[in-house]
């Protein structure tokens, strides 16, 4: 049976472990119904997740008795999404299924062709933690300060691939070998011309994900996931 995971900033150095953040609480008591007896998964955001069986549940406390603790280490693949603010839910949803996918580090973008320039950054942060929980991810990915695209270039050029899915390019070849990698996604509009021959000239690779017209959130998923696995 899969259990139920909770990312937060636990100590495990002792037997019993308390929760007392009200919102995991109220997951823990009110939405999963869990009691005395019943198993979760708790992760402290450094690779070490415990299985603690619940001894006390109330609705300001719970404790556990932790069983086991199983140390990850973080993935041998980086992979950084810089990606181009959309509109909100589109936004949203590939920030939830990058995570799901496997990102590590999403930066929003603002290029020429982008139309919404804000984010409700406190939502997003809880979005991917949520999706971090339910996927089963030892670390949360992180989410980045927003940069103007030349500024994005710059700093993704501090990969050892950096590539542009945009679909002028050649179909997109994975380098296995790589262990940290940029790559970008366009807005709705896409990339402008001037943007990809900039970013040719910065050292990016252009890459196609296909013969297909993708919508700009179901390009980043697939980017992300094609990048982790190396497909």
């Amino acid at each position: 049976m899969r259990l139920h995971r909770f990312i937060g900033d636990y100590d495990f150095s002792k037997k019993e472990i308390e929760i007392v953040d009200s919102k995991i609480i109220k997951q823990i008591k009110a939405v999963l119904r869990l009691e005395k007896k019943d198993s979760l998964i708790l992760s402290d955001d450094k690779g070490n997740n415990a299985e603690v069986i619940l001894d006390f549940v109330s609705s300001n406390k719970i404790t556990g008795i932790i069983s086991k603790i199983d140390k990850k280490d973080r993935p041998m693949r980086k992979v950084n999404l810089y990606l181009a603010i959309l509109k909100k839910e589109n936004f949203e949803i590939a920030v939830q299924k990058a995570v799901e996918a496997g990102v590590s580090e999403i930066i929003p973008v603002i290029t020429e062709r982008t139309i919404k320039t804000g984010l409700n950054t406190e939502r997003l942060k809880k979005i991917i933690l949520e999706a971090s929980e339910q996927s089963g991810r030892s670390f949360v990915p992180t989410l980045s300060p927003i940069l103007k695209f030349e500024d994005a270039l710059v700093n993704g050029n501090k990969a050892q691939e950096r590539i542009i899915f945009h679909p002028t390019g050649n179909s997109y070849t994975p380098n296995k070998e790589a262990e940290n990698i940029s790559i970008f996604v366009g807005p709705e509009g896409g990339f402008t011309e001037k943007e990809i021959s900039l970013a040719r000239d910065s050292g990016y690779t252009i890459a196609s994900l296909g013969i297909l017209v993708l919508r700009a959130e179901t390009a980043a998923i697939i980017a992300t996931y094609r990048v982790v696995k190396g497909i």
